[in-house]
């Protein structure tokens, strides 16, 4: 609505401009569903973006104590880490990365130092959740990251099957502790430890043993979601979450 104003001498003096309370409560009202609709985004995506950057500082601490414990114990084709699938190889691995980690919580063979129960990011029950499974060895890092190792046995050849791939060991994280979601590919990720290194689960190439730890969105298996961890690394983003992302890799 515009207003004129009157001078002294009864002339025009300027143009004023005012808005009238049904233009002023429907300007704000449009304000309000806009805010309604892109604040929860990008309140998401910032969490996200938080819980991004821990698994990447998390690879990177897991990747400079491979390199401590090779440099002091060779490599890890020699290492002694019991019978695949054992307990026993499982606190043998646990032992050989323990010296080059600052722990907050050792847990080890004994329950604890996960959340009790953990779900997909599709809501699917994750059916391997190391709270106190007997394959796991546990610990906390200082920073809060969760974290377990399981023995793939002595000589890093899994199932002896070569389309597996050789590998030495799993290890599972979870990058915000005991904190919620506790959801595989949210805050709940996997690696392989190979003789080279360690890898994140879900890479193209990976052997059947990454395959079966899926990437898909609304998966419905039981592993889904562990094996989101090398997309994460490589895109910085979460977007399997939203939207099929199978063509992303290619």
């Amino acid at each position: 609505m515009t207003i004129k104003e009157k001078g002294a001498t009864g002339q025009p003096k300027r143009s004023r401009f005012a808005f009238t309370l049904a233009e002023v409560l429907i300007t704000l009202g449009i304000i309000g569903i806009v805010a309604a609709m892109t604040i929860p985004t990008l309140t998401q995506r910032y969490r996200e973006k938080v819980l991004i950057n821990r698994l990447k500082d998390t690879y990177s601490i897991f990747s400079q104590a491979y390199k401590l414990a090779v440099n002091e114990y060779d490599s890890p084709e020699g290492w002694d880490i019991g019978e695949k699938a054992s307990h026993d190889g499982a606190v043998k691995v646990y032992n050989y990365f323990k010296p080059f980690l600052k722990l907050g919580q050792d847990c080890g063979e004994e329950y604890g130092c996960f959340a009790s129960s953990y779900s997909t990011f599709s809501g699917v029950e994750y059916g391997f959740a190391p709270y106190g499974h007997p394959l796991y060895a546990r610990g906390v890092l200082m920073n809060g990251v969760a974290f377990a190792f399981a023995s793939a046995g002595s000589g890093c050849s899994v199932y002896d099957e070569p389309q597996y791939g050789d590998y030495c060991a799993m290890l599972y994280i979870d990058v915000n502790g005991y904190d919620l979601p506790n959801k595989t590919g949210i805050d709940y990720f996997g690696f392989i430890i190979t003789p080279t290194g360690v890898v994140p689960l879900g890479r193209p190439d990976d052997k059947g043993l990454g395959n079966g730890y899926t990437c898909t969105y609304k998966g419905k298996n039981s592993g889904n979601g562990t094996g989101c961890t090398a997309y994460v690394l490589k895109r910085g983003n979460m977007d399997y979450l939203r939207r099929d992302i199978s063509n992303d890799w290619k």
